[in-house]
């Protein structure tokens, strides 16, 4: 299935990977999938180590000699290394610092393709210190436009990305809500998504759903520090708890009813480190620049992927009802879900955050762009919401707020209107 992030793996090769290529991401993002189809794509040949799977591939890296190495490699692979023509793959290496430490020794010694990943969205051993070795990418789950891509709707694409020039014909437009709908259901896991495509039944993509958060909770049970991986179990398992409330707001009452923050700060960072979780932070004021605004103590989480939080939250498939009410349930809470992980894919959007005004008022997203702090409301049924935005204009002033709706691309009175199918092209 193609990914939108193949763009950026060819942007490396092409500036002649004299970087180490370090893709990160959650576990069953698709990672090693990505850098397996760019490596037959791109090279004749691929090494792959994965000393999490092999044990015996932590032996390859005691020596320090890159000829040495690199010979040990091609001897764990059963196949040569060729100049040019072949690119090393190392998975899962923040788990191993002697991976980390042989691999950037070999870097140095041989300027040759290597790409690492990590299923992780933190710094793994030694990245901080070598940051000019490395190209760091990031893989989330899939987005709309992918979705549609493996469907092989490449023309609705291209439909919805005209949108400036040409509107979208009603016909085009009710083919496209279908699919919004379906990918609602299913999420951006390729895993899912794959699956629904073979066979079209939502059944099973419920229970492939259940079936990764048992992969999320046991992984969370073994790789969480000894310290933590309690309340790191509670803070994942009050995610449904979280979301059902009106404030997003995280509260550590809803992990436990005894909880401090100081408790669970720890816990907190490294489920956001894993990727399973995705943390926004409020800002304080709508002034740029925004990272001077950012409240720490004060954040919502979020979960990985849409259709993993519509099944954690309980809710079968047959339960969503069609037409705009399907986008409001759990309180909002999956819609806004699904436009954080798509607003995050989109280039214009650098880092999002929320705002909030005593107990009534609340932006749900913001970012800054050219020094402007821009105001993000989403409103497929709910008109509330507007009144908050109209708060933060009056207080913070600015020339654009973007609303995201049901309805198609457009702009009015200082409100670009973006619909739902198409976050990525604004």
């Amino acid at each position: 299935m193609y990914r939108v992030i193949m763009n950026d793996l060819m942007e490396w090769y092409e500036s002649g990977q004299d970087q180490i290529l370090l893709l990160k991401g959650a576990r069953g993002v698709g990672k090693t999938w990505v850098v397996t189809d760019f490596a037959q794509g791109f090279f004749k040949h691929m090494l792959y180590v994965n000393p999490d799977q092999n044990p015996e591939a932590e032996s390859l890296f005691q020596r320090g000699k890159a000829d040495t190495l690199l010979a040990a490699i091609e001897q764990h692979c059963g196949q040569s290394y060729v100049e040019g023509k072949t690119l090393l793959v190392f998975d899962e290496v923040h788990r191993s610092v002697k991976t980390v430490e042989a691999v950037l020794s070999l870097k140095q010694q041989i300027n040759i393709p290597i790409c690492m990943i990590a299923s992780t969205m933190g710094q793994i051993p030694h990245e901080m210190e070598w940051a000019s070795l490395f190209h760091v990418l990031q893989l989330y789950p899939m987005t709309f436009e992918e979705f549609l891509i493996a469907n092989r709707e490449q023309a609705l694409c291209r439909q919805i990305g005209q949108q400036k020039l040409e509107p979208v014909e009603a016909e085009t437009e009710e083919r496209v809500q279908l699919y919004l709908k379906t990918f609602y259901l299913t999420g951006g896991m390729p895993m899912v998504v794959q699956d629904y495509i073979r066979n079209r039944d939502l059944a099973r993509v419920d229970a492939i759903l259940r079936a990764i958060l048992e992969r999320c909770l046991e992984h969370i049970r073994q790789q969480a520090p000894a310290n933590c991986a309690v309340k790191a179990e509670r803070i994942w398992n009050s995610i449904p708890r979280q979301m059902e409330k009106e404030n997003r707001k995280f509260m550590y009452q809803y992990v436990d009813e005894k909880a401090r923050a100081r408790e669970y700060e720890r816990a907190v960072s490294w489920l956001v480190d894993t990727g399973l979780v995705r943390k926004v932070n409020r800002i304080r004021d709508g002034i740029a620049p925004v990272s001077e605004q950012i409240d720490t103590k004060s954040f919502e989480l979020y979960h990985l992927d849409h259709g993993l939080l519509r099944v954690m939250c309980g809710i079968p498939y047959h339960r969503i009802q069609t037409g705009a009410k399907q986008y409001g349930d759990v309180n909002g809470a999956l819609i806004e879900q699904y436009v954080l992980s798509e607003l995050a894919m989109n280039p214009t959007v650098d880092s999002l955050y929320f705002w909030v005004s005593g107990a009534t008022a609340r932006v749900d997203f913001v970012f800054e762009y050219n020094g402007e702090i821009v105001p993000v409301t989403i409103q497929p049924q709910i008109r509330r919401k507007a009144q908050s935005v109209k708060v933060f204009r009056k207080k913070y002033g600015g020339r654009m707020t973007i609303r995201i709706s049901l309805e198609g691309l457009g702009f009015a009175k200082s409100v670009l209107n973006l619909p739902l199918y198409g976050l990525w092209e604004f």
